[in-house]
């Protein structure tokens, strides 16, 4: 199943500025739901989608933010237990402006990977098209499989996975098929107005904080040569990488395994590590532009990482007996008498 087994199911009809009030509820879990959702999860591949980072409460212990915990309420509560599911609904509302059409809103809840984890997807499709209902506004006949059996009517996607704890849940996938909307604030209902995220960190902060993860794992792991090996593998494939667009995450996927890994992701936060940002080569070089060296006769060696190579550099760094050793050969080009290395 690959949207995960389906737990609970809500669906509800939104109009602009609306906080109450709402038709719909709780949807009954059914074999052909769970295929409808499963169907339009792989079509739609939100799990390669870009990831935002909730502006959570930083003052607050619990990092508060509403969606977050609305969303959390919903996963890890019974399927009978509504509140926060009309929550979404009305936060959803007060997000659209009259220029905004009315919208099915659909919230559902699935089994993730790990028995401790759950998986929360938030959907949007044209009401009109998919909603019916009964007089009284009860017995809805959400035409909920119409709706993923089409889904080039779908317009919007989030997803959230993580434990119930104080970090899980800190980051979300998001798809906005509307986003190409000659309108800003069209394309920044989803995002920004209504999930109160942030799509990407600024090239800067994001080529700093790769840096710095970086120098933090090479520090922590300097007893550990396969790991330092590891780290300055990946400096080396960032600097020449065809693909600009990274985020921590996906650096540790590509390069690192093992306590290079973990050193690595332990130096930033879960909520900030899926973010994506493009790389800023020059700046990148500039921060992480030398290793440094202490041999045993006292001698320092400071060399740029674009010189230190395996098939024989300017800088060499060899096994010999068991030992490391360090070549290094160049024109002198200036000599300083210094107190300090």
């Amino acid at each position: 199943m690959p949207s995960g087994t389906l737990v609970a199911a809500y669906a509800y009809e939104v109009a602009p500025q609306q906080g109450s009030g709402f038709v719909g509820g709780v949807i009954a879990v059914t074999p052909q739901l769970q295929a409808a959702l499963d169907h339009v999860f792989d079509r739609s591949k939100i799990d390669d989608a870009p990831s935002v980072t909730f502006l959570v409460d930083q003052a607050s212990k619990a990092r508060s933010h509403a969606i977050r915990d609305a969303v959390m309420a919903v996963a890890f509560t019974s399927a009978t237990d509504e509140p926060a599911a009309l929550d979404l609904a009305a936060r959803l509302g007060s997000a659209m402006d009259h220029r905004s059409k009315a919208t099915l809103l659909m919230v559902t809840v699935h089994a993730s990977t790990a028995a401790s984890k759950r998986r929360a997807l938030l959907w949007t499709f044209p009401q009109q098209e998919v909603f019916s209902l009964t007089s009284s506004g009860k017995g809805a006949r959400l035409e909920l499989l119409e709706a993923f059996n089409r889904e080039s009517h779908l317009r919007k996607v989030a997803m959230l996975e993580g434990p119930n704890t104080k970090s899980g849940m800190l980051t979300a996938k998001v798809l906005d098929f509307q986003a190409a909307a000659a309108e800003r604030s069209v394309a920044d209902l989803w995002i920004t107005r209504f999930l109160d995220a942030r799509l990407q960190m600024s090239d800067t902060e994001g080529t700093q904080l790769l840096a710095r993860a970086l120098r933090a794992a090479h520090n922590k792991t300097r007893d550990d040569q396969a790991s330092q090996d590891q780290i300055l593998a990946a400096i080396t494939g960032l600097r020449v990488s065809a693909n600009p667009r990274q985020s921590l995450d996906q650096v540790a996927k590509t390069y690192l395994t093992g306590k290079a890994a973990d050193a690595f992701l332990a130096a930033a936060g879960p909520e900030v590590r899926a973010a994506v940002f493009t790389l800023d080569r020059q700046r990148f070089d500039d921060l992480v532009q030398y290793k440094r060296f202490t041999l045993d006769n006292g001698v320092v060696v400071s060399a740029p990482f674009a010189e230190l190579r395996a098939d024989g550099g300017a800088v060499e760094v060899t096994d010999v007996d068991g030992q490391r050793r360090l070549r290094v050969e160049g024109v002198v080009e200036e000599e300083q008498v210094r107190t300090r290395a």
